[in-house]
């Protein structure tokens, strides 16, 4: 299958010297010197030195980017750990302060205004917003809080069980939490629980530790807290705080009460008096759990398979990164939970990392990220990297749109239909738990940043008080209180990337308009889809939605629209 796959290759550099590796600010710095002291005599004159600070940026941002990898691929590696240590203390700061020179320089000089608006545009807006808001006084905390968040991987790689005489991670042990005996049930979810109970009052104080610096940062700024800082500083032009908090309230009127009345099915289904959280992942008509593949090699040639039925160009992308060994899938001891989809701006191909355990949650994270994936190598030729560093309420469209359109095509999978049937409806379920989870999440977050300094105890309370109003009160936590509090402590990105979560929602809207165009019109919504991919962040958000075929739009009209198509497909599969 790989024979024919022509292997992408580092394009000529213009600017920098081919040898050139940024591993110090010594090495970096004349670049630097070079773009701020030049002068610039014409609108294209202006290009080309834009073009120029977007290769010192790409091969920057692809250097630092393996070292992350490198410290998840495996938690106990002193190198990396030592190597990103030195990232953020000796060269991140230096690139701040000089960066926002260049930003200065490029907003303030004679011909920006002379550039293509239709191109440069939401690159000029963003730009403005990051001058605003930097602080020289910020540059060290940015420095420390990037180191203190790493720390969440450290924690989190190093959690285990031990099960039928072997040690096993988290995400290997999470497999039986879809045995049909509920007692292995039971027995696993609690060895898990109690894992990660140890960890707690670490974690807690790790994200304690997190909030202060971030709020001082905000502060710093001239912001009244973290939340309004971070709207701005994530770009968030196309909607509001009060947006947010709006699409909150219509997804838990909408959609909460469809999660209860099929947790009310399942505990029927099952015949139980009580619905505990082991018994959610089990399969209601006691078969046991599906099995798409039997190892990652399986799982990616199955995958590619089904990528070329959706386009061959995606399939050929997949095929791309297996060959040149940017997919690491297993699960392992030391290596860090998650998934991610890393882009690698020099080359133009990402590495993709994920904790596969031989479940369907893990086509499910493999498809997600080859969503990230086609992205980008659809936007690698964009001009500059400004264009091609799409938000998340645009990149997370690219993930989810690629689940579900996949979906059509996992017969390549699920070889009988009772097990294809099964893993759809069970998908489209887990849909239906991202819009509540994602509003939890986001609304968890807006409390935590508005109250910079509660107690760990008052934001469990907190945590308890919002999943009474965004979950499920048809399961029974009554003997598991004190593990259902810290389940806020599994989510990465309110460790790593504060207030990414919403985004998750909005972009499950856009999917499932994509999907719905899909289920019309396969080559249209395909077209469609990779259009809007190709645009990067050239254009505005809603233009964006627009061009694939769906709507930035957070009206309860919609949303109810999209959540009553999403519950006639579920009534398809019964």
């Amino acid at each position: 299958m790989n024979d024919t796959v022509l292997i992408p290759q580092r394009k000529k550099r213009n600017f920098l010297s081919e040898e050139f590796i940024p591993s110090s600010w010594q090495a970096i710095e004349p670049y630097y010197k070079e773009l701020l002291g030049r002068q610039i005599l014409s609108a294209e004159e202006l290009k080309t030195w834009l073009g120029n600070w977007s290769e010192l940026e790409s091969v920057f941002g692809e250097y630092s980017r393996w070292i992350y990898v490198r410290t998840t691929i495996d938690t106990g590696d002193d190198k990396a750990k030592a190597d990103l240590t030195d990232l953020f203390v000796n060269i991140v700061p230096q690139l701040s302060a000089q960066d926002n020179l260049l930003k200065k320089k490029f907003i303030d000089g004679p011909f920006t205004d002379q550039l293509d608006p239709q191109v440069f545009s939401t690159t000029i807006r963003r730009m403005r917003k990051e001058i605003e808001l930097f602080r020289e006084i910020n540059i060290p905390l940015q420095s420390e809080l990037s180191l203190k968040q790493s720390k969440f991987n450290e924690i989190a790689g190093t959690q285990s069980i031990q099960y039928n005489d072997a040690e096993i991670t988290i995400e290997q042990a999470s497999v039986y939490l879809a045995n049909t005996d509920r007692s292995v049930r039971n027995e696993v979810y609690h060895k898990i629980g109690n894992r990660r109970m140890e960890d707690r009052e670490k974690l807690d104080e790790l994200l304690s530790e997190l909030i202060r610096i971030r709020n001082q940062i905000a502060v710093n700024a001239g912001y009244k807290n973290y939340m309004e800082y971070r709207f701005a500083e994530l770009g968030r032009f196309d909607y509001t705080p009060d947006d947010c908090l709006k699409f909150h309230e219509v997804i838990q009127q909408t959609v909460t009460p469809l999660i209860n009345a099929l947790f009310t099915e399942r505990k029927q289904k099952l015949g139980l008096d009580e619905l505990k959280p082991w018994d959610l992942e089990v399969d209601t008509s006691g078969k046991q759990p599906l099995k798409p593949f039997s190892s990652t090699t399986e799982l990616v040639e199955k995958t590619i398979t089904c990528f070329n039925k959706l386009d061959k160009y995606f399939g050929e992308r997949i095929s791309i990164m297996n060959t040149m060994k940017y997919l690491d899938l297993d699960s392992r001891m030391r290596k860090s939970p998650g998934g991610y989809n890393m882009t690698m701006p020099e080359i133009g191909v990402p590495f993709i990392f994920m904790n596969s355990a031989n479940n369907e949650h893990d086509l499910i994270t493999i498809v997600h990220e080859g969503g990230h994936a086609i992205q980008t190598f659809l936007t690698h030729d964009l001009e500059l990297m400004a264009f091609k560093e799409a938000p998340a309420e645009i990149a997370e469209v690219a993930s989810m749109g690629m689940e579900l359109m996949s979906m059509e095509h996992w017969d390549i999978f699920y070889s009988q239909s009772d097990d294809l049937k099964r893993a759809r409806k069970n998908h489209l379920q887990y849909i239906l738990s991202i819009l509540t989870r994602t509003c939890l999440g986001d609304s968890f977050q807006f409390w935590l940043y508005s109250n910079p300094t509660h107690t760990a105890e008052e934001r469990r309370k907190k945590w308890r008080e919002l999943q009474r109003k965004f979950g499920s009160n048809v399961v029974d936590w009554s003997d598991d209180e004190p593990l259902h509090e810290i389940n806020y402590q599994r989510i990465m990105h309110f460790y790593e990337v504060p207030f990414y979560y919403i985004e998750y929602a909005f972009a499950q809207l856009g999917a499932l308009a994509i999907w719905r165009n899909f289920k019309k019109d396969p080559a249209k919504a395909i077209q469609d889809y990779t259009k809007a991919l190709s645009l990067g962040y050239t254009k505005p958000i809603p233009v964006f939605y627009e061009t694939a075929g769906a709507k930035f739009d957070f009206s309860k009209t919609y949303i109810s629209g999209l959540v009553s198509f999403l519950e006639e497909e579920l009534g398809k599969l019964q």
